[in-house]
């Protein structure tokens, strides 16, 4: 819990009750969990906790750096709590996001600025894949 407050208030925030154990959600799904998956793991212990309470703390953690909404298929929010920088790698068929780790797969410098005056302040890079499990569907079809 020390740790989960730290982090709370080094972003700037308040350790609130909901803060605190949306974190916690967070880092117990490490496969990019949806806002309903997180308020799903949650509700039978917290029975108080709301959706929109879910979507406005994460909405807070985005801003704050404490995790990044990530690019899934469908409409859902879906949210990625590992703090090193990684990129994504995005099932086409099932929409199962991999991380992919940078030390392995290096990515190029971005450059200082983009047209239009744009300052870029990061890059990530999200790869279009077929996960080995869909792939050994489709195959023994």
């Amino acid at each position: 819990m020390p740790h989960r407050v730290e982090r709370l208030h080094r972003a700037g925030l308040k350790a609130t009750g909901p803060r605190l154990m949306i974190l916690e959600a967070i880092g117990n799904h490490l496969h990019h969990p949806t806002v309903e998956d997180i308020y799903t793991s949650l509700i039978k212990d917290h029975p108080s906790l709301s959706r929109s309470t879910v979507y406005e703390t994460l909405d807070v953690f985005i801003r704050n750096g404490l995790c990044r909404r990530v690019t899934g298929a469908g409409d859902r929010m879906r949210v990625d709590g590992t703090p090193q920088d990684h990129d994504h790698a995005v099932c086409q068929s099932c929409g199962d996001i991999f991380d992919i780790d940078r030390q392995v797969f290096p990515l190029p410098s971005p450059p200082a600025q983009l047209p239009n005056g744009l300052q870029v302040k990061g890059l990530r890079l999200e790869y279009e894949v077929i996960c080995s499990a869909c792939r050994e569907t489709s195959e023994g079809k």
